[in-house]
């Protein structure tokens, strides 16, 4: 019995280390993407990102920019930000008053 509960007590930890990595690694990915400011310039940049759009608050492309750079210039109002980032798609609500 005492066999037992060490092997089930190394299964739950090993079980609980592994979640913990990937839930690090979840966090770790989605830092990767920097929105900043510039005048009314919105910069967004990554390592790994792949394209960045900007749409409207209703939806409609304003523009859309490939590489690990992207330079989107604006005007007063609210704006949705999305950026490929790894194969995944990382949204941002930007709000220029």
């Amino acid at each position: 019995m005492k066999e037992y509960l060490m092997k089930v007590s190394y299964l739950m930890t090993f079980c609980c280390l592994m979640a913990g990595f990937t839930f690090a690694d979840a966090a770790k990915s989605n830092e990767n993407l920097t929105v900043r400011f510039r005048e009314n310039t919105l910069v967004v940049t990554s390592s790994r990102m792949e394209e960045a759009r900007i749409y409207t608050k209703q939806g409609k492309l304003l523009q859309q920019e490939k590489g690990n750079l992207a330079e989107f210039e604006l005007n007063r109002g609210t704006y949705r930000l999305c950026a490929t980032v790894d194969g995944q798609t990382l949204t941002r609500r930007i709000e220029l008053r």
